[in-house]
């Protein structure tokens, strides 16, 4: 993730504010469906995840699957604002001079001291995301994949808290001349990738 990244995210953010007020002048009950959807648990994504489609972003934490979505997040509004926050907070950690490397649990600790965000409102974003575009049946679904590769990360980071870490350099490797802050979320664990397919099939 890097600052290019997180402009796109800032447009995304902006794109979808703008699509939710326009639904809400008129048809405010499509959104009031999906809030009550999201009150009853992620039913959709457990179905999802027995099938192969779940298979190409295997990153929703099956223990979450049967939990409703927490309230800060739920109402269209909501998200939205909670996703400027941890956006601004993913701004400030990019202003670096030097090489950070920190694990998702010392992640965790600094953005709720500075932001009072909690892990459980990370560990939704993915699916919360997802829901969102479905509701307001987004045409150009790959316009958005800045934003959805932050929330992905955002679930990421705060479901595994051990075999990742994350590493934040002032240059990129491309250009170690020109001043490019990037993040990079490392899985120091294989095995954590390929569960979900030892899960899936018999024999692979």
């Amino acid at each position: 993730i890097n600052k290019k990244i997180l402009e796109k995210c800032q447009s995304n953010i902006a794109t979808l504010q703008e699509t939710v007020q326009q639904i809400k002048d008129v048809d405010e009950k499509k959104l009031e469906a999906e809030y009550h959807k999201l009150i009853e648990g992620l039913h959709e994504a457990s179905v999802a995840k027995k099938t192969d489609v779940f298979l190409a972003n295997p990153i929703l934490p099956s223990d979450i699957l049967n939990e409703a979505i927490p309230g800060n997040i739920r109402t269209a509004e909501h998200f939205i604002r909670f996703l400027k926050y941890f956006l601004e907070y993913m701004k400030s950690r990019l202003r670096i001079q030097h090489v950070v490397k920190e694990s998702p649990a010392a992640f965790l600790k600094d953005i709720f001291t500075k932001m009072t965000i909690e892990r459980k409102p990370l560990r939704f974003c993915s699916e919360r995301l997802r829901s969102l575009i479905r509701t307001l049946e987004v045409n150009n679904i790959t316009d958005f994949t800045p934003l959805t590769l932050l929330c992905n990360f955002a679930t990421l980071v705060s479901t595994y808290l051990r075999g990742f870490t994350i590493i934040i350099e002032p240059f990129d490797d491309r250009t170690p001349n020109v001043p490019n802050p990037i993040l990079h979320f490392s899985c120091l664990d294989a095995s954590l990738a390929i569960k979900p397919i030892f899960e899936r099939f018999q024999s692979v």
